[in-house]
């Protein structure tokens, strides 16, 4: 057995679905298309990217100079089976499957160390990357051969689907080159028309300014009025470009084993009630999501999305919830949850803002709840006796 079926079978007994090679020569089509959507700025928004790390991201020899291959990884998660249930119990939001074990990063880092301990171990040299290292890792997994970059820029797996997680090893190893899949989505856009906001404007092609994941995630601060009804009942990441794919309906989900299951720790609700997630406060939030992806949002940044899905779902019975975080320490859940007020309307929503609108000093909340008292309405006028 060579080196290069040793890596491979070393790869599907830790629990990666797919594993391809492909050389250590700049991803040049991916890295002039990366620079392209950063100049026209359909990356704004994320802090962490540049025009730089676009053009770095490129080149697996970056960091390793004397990189031969590039072993592209695909890790599957377990995915929530869909419910039709009635939410008895109140309304409830809902988290990207991705993120509800354990955070991915660090299951992924865990499982390639074998890998890279065994080409250590033979004299080479070997960098472990996952999503968040300066790698164009759907560029290296489609040249190696994984699958195909889909038009929701996922990468589509052949008989697996999308719901695989992305890993890359760069090694001074020469290894067996494998050829890139000769695939595509033919005709089919449905993900291009179900995304509510528009997001994906070309095949292919994201706009991260409109993208439910980008809001819910990465951005920090207050979230634009036009944006908070597309964004639905998603309180972290979306899904629908891949629920809506034929691809993943017509696959057979790579199942974790029982140790990557383990690895992933117990799942977090899909559905999670949010009126729960509301009186969640610094050390419950802690205990519920440090070692989960949902803890990149911090508390703030996730009951600002749980004020904007209550609004959505504009339940009524919400109000309660919703009037007592018009006094959360958080301006930015404040604010947020006047919106929401707003948007059931009635009048103790209106009450419940007026109130607050009398001893808020924070003026984006105040400007929050003017507006949100205007999408009440008017008082009713009582008739004359």
């Amino acid at each position: 057995m060579n080196l290069t079926e040793e890596v491979k079978n070393r790869a599907k007994a830790l629990g990666f679905c797919a594993v391809g090679i492909t050389g250590a020569d700049p991803f040049e089509e991916a890295e002039t298309a990366a620079a392209t959507r950063t100049a026209e700025g359909l990356m704004d928004g994320l802090t962490w990217w540049s025009d730089g790390r676009a053009h770095a991201s490129a080149d697996p020899r970056r960091n390793t100079p004397d990189a031969r291959s590039v072993i592209a990884l695909a890790y599957p998660y377990p995915t929530p089976v869909p419910s039709e249930s009635r939410d008895e119990d109140g309304p409830r939001g809902r988290i990207a499957s991705y993120a509800l074990g354990r955070d991915y990063h660090e299951v992924l880092l865990e499982r390639m160390q074998p890998l890279l301990a065994m080409l250590r171990e033979q004299g080479h040299r070997a960098k472990s990357y996952v999503d968040h290292g300066w790698m164009l890792d759907r560029a290296a997994a489609a040249r190696a051969g994984l699958g195909w970059l889909g038009k929701n820029t996922n990468l589509l797996v052949p008989g697996t689907g999308s719901s695989v997680l992305l890993a890359e090893i760069v090694t001074s190893a020469q290894l067996d080159q494998d050829e890139p899949v000769k695939k595509s989505c033919g005709s089919c856009d449905a993900c291009l028309r179900v995304c509510p906001t528009g997001a994906l404007v070309a095949p292919g092609v994201l706009d991260n300014r409109r993208c439910i994941s980008f809001w819910t995630i990465e951005h920090r601060g207050v979230i634009p009025l036009e944006m908070r009804p597309l964004i639905g009942d998603w309180i972290f990441g979306c899904d629908l470009c891949q629920e809506v794919c034929p691809i993943n309906a017509g696959a057979r989900p790579a199942l974790p084993d029982a140790d990557a299951v383990q690895a992933f720790g117990p799942p977090l609700e899909p559905r999670p009630r949010l009126e729960e997630l509301l009186r969640l406060d610094d050390e419950g939030f802690r205990a519920r999501f440090r070692d989960s992806a949902v803890w990149r949002t911090r508390r703030a940044g996730l009951l600002r999305n749980v004020c904007i899905a209550l609004g959505n779902v504009a339940d009524r019975a919400s109000s309660p919830a919703l009037t007592a975080a018009l006094d959360d320490p958080e301006p930015l859940v404040r604010g947020h949850a006047a919106w929401a007020l707003g948007r059931l309307g009635g009048s103790a929503a209106r009450a419940a803002l007026q109130q607050a609108l009398s001893r808020e000093l924070d003026a984006q909340v105040r400007d929050e709840c003017a507006l949100a008292l205007q999408e009440c309405g008017p008082l009713a006028v009582p008739s004359a006796v």
